[in-house]
């Protein structure tokens, strides 16, 4: 991949930050204002909403008028939102992100540098807003991979919280399934068999902001959990024979991932907050090894072939 980036409108900024909104008043000026202190100053912000309220028009018109701001008709899933904010954005480096996060001053310029460096897929790190064990049990779960405090390097995914792609990366790799809450990990994947596997910036960092009860985080992961083996069993060429070893190792499946996630905090110091929230993360990690299983549970009754990988853009 290319280290330049020309724009083919010499007026247009550098980057566009792209990001979905979904009744986020609440989180969003936090989020503007941070992008407001940001050391790199060559970029523009996009924000697609999908909520059906005017607060959120109110809020970009009244106080934020220099945002580029798109309401859809209709809902739209976050990364069908991004696909949107990319047809709209003008930079030649793509950032997405999330607006229920509050970025460090230099977070664009330490994901500008790193791509300069010759990454053109690279992710941030996820830091925490909050101390509740609630906050801390989401966090970990969803992000010890991203803690700032881990060490650099190559990842299996860039998470669209916090995520650089370069213009010509994205070209190639064509738009996020919009349908899929894991269209981040495909696009990683995809990503890395064209020699740009994610790369792992801890100094580029974001502060994430939970929202929700266990309940709802739980069922959270119920989803996602189905929706990631629903990409594994369509896009790796899962057969019916691994979804049944895979439903046969599922009980051990959420003390397996207990255990990654204490290498990955040990190996970030986050280690006490993982024993505290230990049996929340085993909870969440049964609700998404359940989900995982009825994907398989479905796979393997059904008469149909999983689709092909797609082989075009």
């Amino acid at each position: 991949m290319s280290n330049a980036y020309p724009s083919p409108d010499p007026a247009a900024p550098l980057v566009s930050v792209v990001a979905p909104a979904y009744y986020s008043t609440a989180t969003i000026p936090a989020f503007l204002d941070g992008l407001a202190r940001q050391t790199f100053t060559d970029f523009e912000i996009i924000l697609v909403n999908s909520s059906p309220e005017p607060d959120t028009a109110s809020l970009l018109t009244n106080r934020y008028p220099h945002v580029r701001f798109e309401q859809s008709p209709r809902r739209l899933l976050p990364h069908a939102a991004r696909n949107h904010g990319v047809e709209l954005a003008r930079g030649s480096i793509l950032v997405f992100t999330d607006p229920d996060i509050v970025p460090a001053p230099d977070w664009l310029a330490q994901l500008v540098s790193a791509a300069r460096l010759g990454h053109p897929l690279v992710s941030g790190a996820m830091g925490l807003l909050g101390s509740s064990a609630f906050e801390r049990t989401v966090h970990i779960c969803k992000f010890s991979c991203w803690l700032p405090t881990s060490a650099p390097g190559p990842r299996s995914s860039a998470p669209t919280a916090n995520a650089l792609y370069t213009r010509e990366l994205w070209n190639a790799l064509g738009p996020f399934s919009g349908e899929s809450f894991s269209s981040d990990s495909l696009h990683s994947w995809r990503a890395a068999a064209l020699g740009a596997p994610p790369w792992f910036v801890p100094s580029a960092v974001v502060f994430h902001h939970h929202e929700g009860s266990m309940k709802s985080f739980l069922r959270e992961r119920h989803i996602r959990g189905r929706d990631f083996a629903r990409l594994r069993v369509r896009y790796q060429r899962r057969s019916r024979a691994w979804a049944a070893l895979h439903l046969l190792a599922a009980p051990a499946i959420p003390f397996l991932e207990l255990a990654r996630t204490a290498r990955r905090a040990a190996a970030a110091g986050w280690t006490a907050p993982f024993l505290q929230t230990a049996p929340l993360q085993l909870a969440a990690n049964t609700a998404w090894a359940l989900g995982e299983a009825r994907t398989h549970l479905s796979l393997l009754f059904s008469n149909l072939p999983a689709p092909p990988v797609p082989t075009g853009c």
